[in-house]
């Protein structure tokens, strides 16, 4: 009976089922058909559509093309107006463009001409000015009496760089006399501190050295220029400057040589010459080393001068103090005196007004007995 009833059942709950589908399948099949018709429009519509954007596309073509050909029409009649009133000013300025190349070819010819003459003139006093240094140097090189001065010129120039003043810290070619009556003429006499003095000798022949630096294959010419320095140190020693009258020189001289590349050449090749000088208290100088012996000297004499101040400042100090002393000696003695003078006042005044028997007193009795007067002392 149950399987009967569930049977029954379900072929009620199958029927229903397929009711429901079929409906729904009717209902799905009218909405197609709807749906169809609606697309074939919309198809109808959009093939319609096309033709007009064709024929919308085919008109604009033609009108564009129609206008195009117009707007080059005229800007073809317009650009030859145009040409022409451009080119007329360029071809003017062109003009006056070649008329200035053709000036400006012409000034750079003239000024080539004159440029020419110049370097010919420059050239020329280059010559002359070459020539002159030649002779300049021949001069100094085969003239032994010019190159002294040369070498002195430079040695003064030199101590004057270095506030040095002649006369005073430094003495030129001055005449002194040997202890044995001999006359000599060093060419410096540097002053230093305390009366002490330095002798600075320039005396050396450059003709050697300036033959080598034309011609440094030239051996014979670096022997003969060592050997002339070598001679110098020789000379310079036998003078004895350090015996000269009126001059407290130190242990050592100095040879100036004023070229710094001469004294180097000869130092490269004679390790022994500075030695050998300082053995005979001879030292060789260039400018450069001279500077730095000038500096300490300059130095020195600062220092003394500093210290010269120093004890003269100390010496007004102690008058100074002296004085003050003496001033407050003087204002005792004045303190004394007042008080002196004041106790003089004090008894003058006792014997005139105060102390017994005083002059007022008396005075003033003798008014009293009738002594006729026009003043009155207590007035």
């Amino acid at each position: 009976m149950n399987i009967l009833i569930g049977l029954l059942s379900l072929v009620i709950g199958a029927f229903i089922s397929f009711y429901v589908f079929n409906k729904k399948l009717l209902n799905s099949r009218e909405e197609n058909i709807q749906l169809k018709a609606t697309l074939e429009e919309k198809e109808k519509s959009f093939v319609e559509k096309s033709k007009f954007v064709d024929q919308l596309k085919s008109q604009v073509n033609h009108d564009f093309k129609a206008l195009a050909s117009d707007i080059l029409k005229n800007d073809r009649d317009k650009l030859k107006i145009d040409n022409s009133d451009l080119l007329t000013p360029l071809q003017t300025q062109l003009k006056g463009f070649r008329d200035r190349i053709e000036t400006i070819t012409k000034e750079q010819i003239e000024e080539r001409t004159s440029l020419k003459e110049q370097i010919k003139s420059l050239h020329e006093a280059n010559r002359e000015t070459q020539q002159s240094a030649q002779n300049l140097t021949n001069a100094l090189t085969y003239d032994n009496k010019l190159q002294g001065d040369w070498g002195e010129e430079i040695l003064s120039s030199l101590l004057s760089s270095y506030g040095f003043q002649e006369g005073i810290e430094f003495d030129l070619q001055k005449q002194y006399k040997s202890e044995t009556g001999e006359k000599f003429k060093p060419d410096v006499i540097l002053h230093l501190p305390e009366g002490k003095d330095v002798v600075i000798d320039s005396k050396v022949s450059l003709k050697d050295y300036v033959d080598y630096v034309a011609d440094q294959t030239n051996e014979e010419a670096l022997k003969k220029h060592i050997a002339s320095i070598d001679n110098q140190i020789k000379n310079i020693s036998i003078k004895e400057y350090e015996n000269l009258e009126g001059v407290r020189s130190l242990d050592f001289i100095f040879v100036f040589i004023p070229i710094e590349g001469a004294l180097l050449l000869a130092l490269q090749h004679k390790h022994s010459l500075f030695d050998d000088a300082l053995k005979k208290n001879i030292m060789l100088v260039s400018p450069s080393m001279l500077s730095m012996s000038l500096k300490t000297v300059n130095f020195m004499w600062q220092t003394d001068k500093q210290n010269k101040n120093a004890d003269e400042i100390a010496r007004q100090a102690g008058k100074m103090y002296d004085k003050l002393a003496g001033f407050f000696s003087d204002l005792d003695k004045i303190e004394s005196q007042l008080d002196k003078t004041k106790e003089g006042f004090s008894d003058a005044r006792k014997k005139l007004q105060t102390g017994p028997g005083n002059l007022i007193g008396r005075a003033e009795k003798l008014k009293a007995l009738g002594v006729k007067s026009n003043k009155d002392i207590s007035e």
